[in-house]
């Protein structure tokens, strides 16, 4: 894992740690431009994943890793983001963008309070460091909204983009109005920052490298309403060409209210390779059905990790257990299970065939798995 790619080779590696402990994607998109989605950590150290994975590559940190995106406020992917940004000196933080700027601050310095008085959510901590390491900087976010050309490199007549496919107009005036709401009765409130759908405010990216083309799915699931989601997507992006992508970070934990059969019909080639990270605090993802539906799509399918509960869970102090007794008698604990799913392809070569490499607990999915 600890040799830097070529010049000329694509990487996309997805990080992912098991049940609920996160997911972080990163890659190089050539010429030693590194771009990193997401930040998970590893529980046991509190050390960011990502930034490990970089540190271990021999990645200049300070300056190749051109550009964070945070995709969203959910903290299994959003966990560290603040200590990998503080690496990054070089790099750009791009998030889903608000057109009421001064309010959103507002509303954030509100919940960093609370959540320093009453152990609201984490979420809020990492973007208040996130905010004030860019102040240090005199450095600013880039909004991540439809249609949105987030980075662009260029080096011996190649060219690499990361455009954002979402959220959508309809979506960003639900969360201004939101913040408002939040605003004018927080005071007496325990809610955190993001209450309302918030995986419709998930940014879906789209890599363009050339010829290759790269899906990297986030949460975003399917809405009823045609302005939000998945749908809005397929019928209103105007940077989506005809090149299909031949990767596929398949969205929410391989959820069913993740899938379209749009989505693969219309972006995504029929034999693309598709990952996906588990789910398994409540509900276990990705069930069954659906990997048999993903396995109708590709033959080409990767999980992170088949992740299980524990079997052995740590002795708990007897208050701890008494109060899972008492409020929720079916908590239980969740392994960490570490795996890494590394793609890598030329950016020249026209026959969009991916090496694969499998790292730690990450696994290829088959009828017989």
């Amino acid at each position: 894992m600890t040799n830097l790619p070529d010049k000329d080779i694509f990487e996309v590696a997805l990080i992912g740690t098991g049940g609920g402990y996160g997911e972080s994607i990163v890659m190089h998109i050539g010429n030693q431009n590194w771009v990193v989605v997401d930040s998970c950590i590893n529980p046991k150290t509190g050390e960011s994943l990502p930034l490990e994975y970089l540190r271990e590559k021999g990645v200049n940190i300070a300056t190749d890793v051109k550009q964070i995106i945070c995709t969203h406020w959910h903290d299994d992917h959003i966990q560290g983001i603040s200590d990998l940004l503080n690496e990054c000196k070089s790099s750009m933080f791009s998030m889903a963008r608000t057109t009421d700027r001064q309010k959103f601050l507002m509303f954030v310095e509100l919940d960093y309070l609370k959540a320093k008085n009453e152990g609201s959510a984490s979420s809020t901590v990492e973007i208040l460091k996130c905010f004030n390491i860019l102040k240090e900087r005199n450095g600013g976010i880039k909004g991540a909204e439809q249609d949105k050309l987030l980075f662009r490199t260029e080096f011996d007549e190649n060219v690499s983009e990361i455009f954002s496919l979402s959220p959508s107009e309809s979506v960003i005036d639900d969360f201004n109005y939101e913040i408002s709401s939040l605003i004018k009765d927080y005071s007496s409130s325990n809610r955190k920052v993001i209450i309302n759908k918030p995986n419709d405010k998930c940014v879906v990216l789209l890599v363009k490298v050339n010829d290759h083309r790269v899906l990297l799915g986030s949460d975003l699931e399917v809405s009823d309403d045609i302005n939000k989601g998945w749908i809005c997507i397929l019928d209103k992006c105007q940077c989506i060409d005809l090149n299909k992508c031949s990767l596929f970070k398949i969205p929410h934990h391989g959820s069913k209210n993740g899938y379209h059969k749009r989505i693969w019909d219309e972006l995504i080639s029929p034999k693309a390779i598709a990952k996906l990270t588990p789910w398994n605090l409540g509900e276990k993802l990705p069930q069954d059905e659906m990997l048999e539906v993903y396995l109708d799509k590709t033959e080409s399918l990767y999980i992170t990790s088949f992740n299980k509960r524990s079997r052995s869970a740590k002795k708990r102090e007897r208050s701890i257990f008494k109060a899972i007794q008492r409020f929720n008698n079916s908590v239980q604990e969740v392994k960490y299970e570490k795996g890494i799913i590394r793609c890598r392809i030329g950016i020249r070569d026209e026959k969009n065939e991916w090496d694969i490499d499998l790292l730690g607990e990450a696994k290829r999915i088959t009828r017989t798995s």
